[in-house]
């Protein structure tokens, strides 16, 4: 009898993991369903032209409203987060300061733009707020929102998967994102996930530039 017991607890055991794998492998395909299965692709080629060319109107933290083609005749480092992403936005936002720091000259010539995921256009304060967490401060540093439509197609172009879930709480899951552009517009560089070596993450940057 006790060797029933036991061997139906194992079973048990058993059938409790397999049932958990299967609801993280559900999760993932309805976040990623009809859309590019990259998420944890660390690194890709370039097969995107200019993003200054893409088009779309977007709004900036100072409630401005501008096109991407503005921004040419600068360098670009641009990303994408959730506003209230308290998981792996801040790790974006660290490694972006870090960048910052170890290039100062980067201000005169270059632009960081941060996409939200979501639709906060006429909450410019937010956007405002949202690097003032971050204690960042400087005109080369725009955090950019536009409606719905205008995101999943930017989303789209870059083959982004991103989904908030509400269940009591936030869950806020997207790919983690970066583009680096020249002057031109044209983009040199594409990374995709977290690089936990900062000084490595910034020579990338500097020899696509």
């Amino acid at each position: 009898m006790k060797a029933t017991s036991t061997g139906r607890l194992w079973f048990l055991r058993t059938l409790s993991v397999l049932l958990m794998l299967a609801s993280v492998y559900i999760a993932w395909y309805t976040v990623s369903s009809g859309r590019p299965r990259d998420f944890w692709k660390e690194k890709l080629n370039p097969q995107r032209g200019e993003i200054t060319a893409i088009p779309g109107e977007f709004e900036d933290q100072q409630g401005k409203q501008v096109k991407l083609k503005d921004f040419q005749g600068k360098n670009i480092v641009a990303t994408f987060v959730f506003k209230d992403c308290n998981i792996s936005c801040p790790l974006i936002m660290t490694d972006l300061k870090f960048f910052d720091a170890e290039n100062p000259g980067f201000k005169d010539n270059g632009v960081f733009l941060i996409f939200t995921f979501d639709d906060h256009r006429g909450k410019a304060a937010e956007l405002q707020a949202f690097l003032n967490k971050y204690r960042i401060e400087g005109a080369h540093w725009r955090v950019l929102t536009a409606d719905a439509k205008t995101i999943r197609n930017l989303a789209d172009i870059f083959e982004l998967q991103y989904k908030k879930q509400q269940d009591g709480k936030y869950v806020y899951m997207h790919t983690n994102f970066y583009a680096v552009a020249d002057k031109s517009g044209k983009i040199k560089r594409e990374m995709r996930g977290i690089e936990n070596n900062k000084s490595k993450f910034v020579e990338e940057i500097k020899s696509a530039l």
